[in-house]
Parts: C-alpha cells; structure tokens; sequence
C-alpha cells in the first residue's frame, strides 16, 4: 500500500513539474536585438547552450547556487530558425528539463521571475551561432559587512525619525522652547511660549539595495492592522540581508502601539553570526539575539547588534526555528510566536518543528507569487496562520490528506503530511 501510494506520489511530482514547464514557456516574450553577456552585473551569471540545441556548455556553475538566492530568471534564444517545421516551445521546454537536472532545488521553490527573450539579430546560422543562447540567473546580492552597516545605519534612521515625530506629537514633554516678550497696547507685556519642533525628514533606503520597490511594501503595518486581536505574543524578526524594509515597518508599528505593549519579547536572528555555511548545524547555528520590550530604543539596539555581527543573508536557508525556540523560551507566557519571515528563504531546522508548541502567525515578506510552502507547513504544524500583504490565511491545520488549496490564485495540494506546489 505504501509503495502504491509513492508512486501515486511520484507520477503526480512529475505532472507537476511538466505543468510547471507549460507554463513557463507560455510566459510573455521580450524581443531585443541581442543579449551581451558582458554587460551582465556582478550579480548576474549565465548558463550557456549551443543554437537550436538543449546541451548545457558549461555545468560547473552549479556550484554558485549553492549559497545564493534567485530571484530572476531569463531563457535566451534567437527568434531565427533554419526550417519553417522548428518548434521552439519544444526546444525552450527540453532547456527547462536539462536545468532541471542541473538544478533540481531551482525548480523545488520557485519564487523567481521568469522571463523569455527573444533575440532578433540574427538571419542565419552562421550570424546565431556565436550569439547567446541559455539561462542568465539574477541573485539577491549576499550581505557583507558593508551592506549590513548600511541597512543598520538606515534603521537606526528610522528609529531617530520616529523619536522625533513622538517628540513632535509631545512638545511639552521632550522639546526645547524659547519665551519672546512683547508690548501689546490693550494688555500690556505679552509672553510667548516658541517650541522648538524637530525637522523630521524622510530616510532614503540604502543606495545597493537591490529593489527599491521593497522599501514601498507596507506588508508588515498592512498584516498588523488586520491583525489588532494578537495579544501576548513574541516577535521573531529575520534580519539577514534584504530584510531591512520590513524590519523597518516592526519598528514603525512598536512605536504605534507603545501604549498598548502586546507585544512582549523580540528576538532577532542573522543565521549564525558570521559563521562558515558548512559549519551551521540545525538548532546550533546560533546569531539568535533577544530582548523584553523595554521601548522602541531597546528594542532596535538589540536589532541593530543581531545585525552588526552577522553576515548571513543570501543562503537559501536561515535558522527561524531556532529563533522561534528562543522566544518560546524566554517567554514562555506568550500565547503565540509573530514570526517575521523571508519567503525566499527556508528552514534550516525545518525538520524541528514539532518542538514548538505555541500558534506561530508567519508574516510572509517578499511574495509576489508563491507562498513558501515550509512556512504553510509551519503554520499547520503549529495550529498557527499565514499572512501576506493582502490575505490571512487560518486553519491549515485543518487540511486533511489529498486536499487543495488555493492562495492568491497560486494552488497547493497537502500531501505525506507536506504541502507541495500545483500547477
């Protein structure tokens, strides 16, 4: 029975990758008249095939995935055939399966954009031949020590200018004044109270960050919003690279709700401080910072040193449930854990989650698409819920076994206990 039920699983696995090629060759086509690999970026890496022809050139880049976060892909090709009869959906479907077979993770989690280009240059094979053809792969730049001083500079900002609106909104509690005294012909001497308020000016986001448009994405305030019945929770943050706008909104919205104190602890985690990738271990990577909530300043300094000694960020895993524990640790009164996640990235320590034992409400950050499907798991496991920038997702826990179900028009099937991608 179970070997029935694997095959089951298996043909349907395949199915699904075979829909999910369809569709990628269906994608809108760009026409330009042709693709120079040397104007690629630093953060731009191309996997090259011969005209007309599936072969991969040159394999051994694989190895830059194993480290990096794709959040673009590009298939080339010349628009130029050399019979009437040339099917190039057929040929762009047989690339898709041979980068399946390179990189089968790619394809595992797929919250990349894609793109076709069509290149119009060439009339002939001999014009095709020595012109691109294959996948160029666009990562999420990984931090380093300078991008992460400016994304802790630019928070630290952010906190100053929230400081100044709250003086603002309290002149008489936080600012300076000046008393002017003039003559006035009915009354006499006149004292004037002059309050001097703070300029508060708005903090630009950090010039190498890698989409601008991020810093617009208000999914954070939007999810807390919806959300005012939390109550008695812990926060957990990722503060790895890229993570900066939103962990900019947690603080935006501590401030808003100060007075309301419901949320009661914070921990902050950087995926193992800067530690070697090879070196993190599940549930002992460490770079997990926490702290009560003593106020906005407390809360950000902690941030701002979970940041400041780790260079994590890039990878394609980060170490949430770990973090997760902490909090579930240190504030064990909580009633539930407000996980602030990447979607990008997975669990390090996926295979723990049975250890948490309070409801985690997953703040997916960065969809544009698909949800990552270990954080749904998460959700279920944990009787918890998932949140994007326009829906609350509850009761997955309720799923049971063949069932789908569909999030913002993406589909998702429960299957062997796991969620999995439909499509």
């Amino acid at each position: 029975m179970r070997f029935i039920s694997f095959l089951i699983f298996l043909f349907s696995s395949l199915s699904s990758i075979a829909n999910q090629f369809q569709q990628l060759v269906d994608a809108p086509i760009q026409e330009v008249g042709v693709v120079e690999l040397n104007q690629l970026k630093s953060n731009q890496l191309a996997i090259a095939m011969p005209f007309a022809k599936e072969i991969i050139l040159n394999p051994e880049q694989r190895r830059h995935f194993e480290e990096q976060v794709v959040v673009k892909i590009e298939l080339v090709y010349t628009k130029y055939s050399t019979s009437p009869t040339f099917n190039q959906k057929q040929l762009n479907q047989n690339r898709l399966v041979e980068l399946n077979k390179l990189l089968p993770d790619l394809f595992k989690n797929p919250f990349w954009d894609f793109e076709l280009i069509s290149q119009t240059n060439g009339n002939s094979r001999e014009e095709c031949n020595p012109m691109f053809h294959g996948f160029i792969f666009t990562f999420r730049p990984n931090s380093s020590p300078t991008t992460l001083a400016a994304e802790s500079s630019y928070l630290q900002q952010v906190v100053d200018n929230l400081i100044k609106q709250s003086n603002n909104e309290n002149p008489k509690d936080k600012l300076s004044y000046d008393l002017k005294t003039r003559w006035d012909d009915k009354i006499g001497y006149v004292h004037d109270t002059i309050w001097k308020v703070n300029e508060v000016k708005q903090i630009p986001p950090p010039d190498f960050f890698y989409d601008h448009s991020l810093y617009k994405d208000s999914t954070v305030l939007n999810i807390f919003d919806r959300n005012q019945s939390w109550q008695n929770f812990a926060v957990v943050t990722d503060v790895t690279g890229s993570m900066s706008p939103y962990i900019a909104q947690v603080f935006v919205w501590l401030k808003q709700q100060a007075e309301k104190n419901n949320a009661k602890y914070f921990v902050f985690f950087n995926d193992g401080d800067n530690k070697e990738s090879r070196k993190k271990k599940p549930l002992e990577t460490g770079g997990v910072y926490g702290t009560k909530n003593k106020g906005l300043e407390a809360v950000m300094q902690t941030a701002a040193n979970c940041m400041g000694n780790g260079s994590g960020g890039g990878e394609r895993q980060e170490n949430d449930v770990e973090a997760i524990l902490l909090a579930q640790q240190e504030y064990a009164a909580a009633d539930e854990i407000v996980l602030v996640a990447d979607n990008f990235e997975s669990m390090r320590d996926y295979q723990f989650i049975d250890k948490i034992s309070k409801p985690v409400r997953i703040i997916t950050c960065g969809v544009k698409k698909k949800i990552n499907i270990e954080y749904l798991d998460l959700a279920r496991k944990t009787k918890g819920s998932i949140h994007t920038k326009t829906e609350d997702i509850f009761d997955l826990d309720k799923v049971k076994q063949g069932q789908k179900i569909t999030i913002a028009g993406e589909h998702y099937i429960f299957d062997n206990g796991r969620f999995h991608f439909l499509y």
